[in-house]
């Protein structure tokens, strides 16, 4: 056996490094099995799941805790790490507050390596995005805050742009580095999300969910829609529908 995997099997998982993350209140600590299964985490990421206390994580799986929408997401993320043994860096996705109100967070994943060489889980660290980042990248999240709370509307960028102090392009570039995608996409993105939960928990229309999520018409959200997630948002709907 490598002597470094000998000493940590030696080791009290009462004692483990996790419960370093126990001081670190803005960091959110979990691991799961190879099947999805939540292992453990810290008690911030316990609160942040509805929980009121770490122990009441285990064996829990992502889809009796989070939004459906977050849920696919995370799959999709896990199911890499999987497949490829590789750690994903820098993930910029929604995670819930304590409050169960979405927020921008930035996730690591980080594949558990059996002693046969076999990936048998994974561990990651979950930090909100607004907190890490200091006074210069604020704007941005008023440009978000701005977005979030007129997404329904006709949403013209260079008036936003102008309004928060940038030029076009300067927006651009900052939404690139913030969240990997243009202002458009993010826009795009957040109907999207907003339009799923619509879907799920509404008997509305789909044009009217469209409109009422700020897409033209119906045809284009469908478009945006299946592109995004791979099915229509019927499809979505009878999947996932709870009224």
């Amino acid at each position: 056996m490598n002597p470094l995997n000998a000493w940590l099997s030696e080791l009290d998982p009462r004692h483990s490094a996790g419960l370093l993350f126990e001081y670190m209140p803005n960091v959110l600590y979990f691991v799961k099995d190879r099947q999805g299964h939540i292992m453990t985490g810290n008690q911030a990421f316990a609160e942040r799941c509805g929980c009121p206390s770490a122990k009441e994580l285990y064996g829990r799986r992502d889809d009796t805790l989070f939004p459906l929408y977050m849920v696919e997401k995370f799959r999709r993320d896990d199911a890499t790490v999987f497949s490829t043994a590789e750690p994903l860096h820098d993930l910029i996705e929604l995670f819930p507050t304590r409050e169960g109100l979405p927020e921008w967070c930035i996730t690591h994943k980080v594949p558990l390596i059996d002693r046969k060489g076999e990936v048998m889980g994974l561990c990651g660290i979950v930090q909100s995005y607004e907190r890490m980042h200091d006074h210069p990248q604020r704007p941005v999240f008023k440009v978000v805050e701005y977005i979030r709370a007129h997404y329904a509307e006709r949403l013209n960028i260079p008036e936003i742009a102008e309004h928060f102090g940038f030029s076009l392009r300067q927006l651009e570039r900052r939404f690139v580095e913030t969240f990997r995608a243009s202002p458009r996409e993010y826009i795009i993105r957040l109907r999207i999300l907003i339009a799923c939960e619509h879907l799920r928990t509404t008997r509305a229309p789909i044009s009217e969910v469209a409109l009422d999520c700020g897409f033209y018409d119906h045809s284009s959200f469908v478009r945006h829609f299946k592109r995004m997630l791979g099915v229509t948002p019927l499809a979505y709907r009878k999947k996932h529908a709870t009224a």
